[in-house]
């Protein structure tokens, strides 16, 4: 244990959290941050707005056994699948006693385990930094950086007709496009079974509504952190000016991390992909860009321009200039209880607290607040 403490003093302790909408390009942002060669940052862990909520109290405490447990099985099993796609904590890529000793040389508690995992992938990679990707950490950013005082958050942003446009062609899809993932199915063939009960849950949150009042929410709990601790702390990074100008956005956000270029980190695969197959070298493409274009009816626009047309024009994104849908804006106004009640059951295996979880999303969602300003 003395010696894998020792060696996990390299790591540093300034880790990079990456926040955003789902489908904004946080992925995106993981392979370029992780193309540097000193950061590792790890995928979903979903830590602080589902485990740590439930063990509330115990953060930073001695665990009981049951709790270690808890903690261990929740770490392990997403080192063999990605969050929600039914991990087995006895297959994963990191054993037992090796997360155990790396959450011992960190401390007690919860935390401990979180961190402890997430500097054991930057161990194993051989990166100084580590950090952690998961976009709904957006709406838990204070507690991030109050837990981490030298920590950083990117919040993606990208347009919101771009980003429905993508997750209703996810909610839409019938089949199963496994040459998008770049998982290895043969050695994993159950992997493939616990994608399609994902990809249902996906169908069943899938509400425009509801995405347009999530983006909202992400945009607005983004700027009340970089209000609270500084754009030093909290930087904003459109995900169109990453494809549009990938050197310059990334050399920018560098500048911000106090970091030195480097070319490996434009070298990213294309993955998670709604339109796109795998390609572990496809590179920044500006394809995606105006493809909601051609995706969205002249009524989802004028839906989404409505409900977020004040915050888009604050983020830089033209308004179309189409009708206001009144009618569907109705329609999904009444369906709203129930579609929002549905989408809860479906994520009802992620959500430590339901009241909490919709509470810390409405009230960034809903009401007044000041405009935003973008990190330069």
């Amino acid at each position: 244990m003395t010696k894998l403490k020792n060696q996990m003093t390299v790591v540093s302790d300034s880790p990079i959290f990456i926040v955003g909408a789902s489908r904004s390009g946080t992925s995106l942002m993981q392979a370029i941050l992780n193309g540097h060669p000193d950061i590792q940052t790890s995928g979903e862990t979903h830590y602080f707005d589902h485990l740590r909520i439930e063990m509330k109290g115990r953060e930073q405490q001695a665990l009981s056994a049951n709790d270690l447990q808890r903690c261990e099985d929740y770490f392990l099993a997403l080192s063999h699948r990605p969050y929600g796609h039914s991990g087995d904590p006895e297959k994963g890529r990191i054993q037992r006693e090796e997360l155990r000793q790396a959450a011992h040389s960190v401390g007690e508690g919860a935390d401990a385990y979180f961190e402890g995992y997430c500097r054991l992938k930057a161990f194993k990679a051989r990166k100084a930094r580590w950090g952690e990707k998961t976009p709904r950490h957006v709406f838990r950013i204070t507690e991030i950086l109050e837990r981490y005082p030298k920590a950083k958050v990117i919040c993606m942003v990208r347009d919101p007709r771009a980003i429905i446009a993508s997750y209703r062609e996810i909610a839409s899809t019938q089949a199963i496009r496994v040459h998008n993932s770049g998982f290895d199915f043969e050695r994993d063939p159950e992997h493939l079974p616990a994608i399609k009960r994902d990809r249902r849950r996906v169908n069943k949150s899938y509400n425009i509504l509801i995405h347009c009042l999530l983006w909202r929410g992400v945009i607005r709990a983004a700027w009340r952190a970089q209000q609270r601790f500084d754009k030093s702390r909290v930087y904003l990074q459109r995900y169109e000016d990453i494809v549009e100008s990938p050197k310059k956005s990334v050399t920018d956000l560098l500048n911000w991390l106090s970091l030195d270029f480097s070319p490996t980190m434009l070298d990213v695969p294309i993955f998670n992909s709604s339109f796109s197959a795998f390609n572990r070298h496809g590179g920044i493409s500006q394809n995606s860009v105006q493809r909601w274009r051609k995706k969205l009816s002249a009524t989802e626009i004028g839906e989404i321009q409505t409900v977020c047309g004040k915050l888009m024009k604050q983020s830089g994104y033209d308004i179309d200039p189409v009708r206001t849908p009144f009618a569907a804006l109705g329609f999904h106004c009444l369906g709203l209880p129930l579609t929002v009640t549905r989408a809860a059951l479906a994520n009802r295996d992620r959500i430590a607290n339901v009241p909490g979880y919709i509470w810390n999303r409405l009230r960034f969602s809903v009401g007044s607040w000041p405009p935003l300003t973008r990190s330069k």
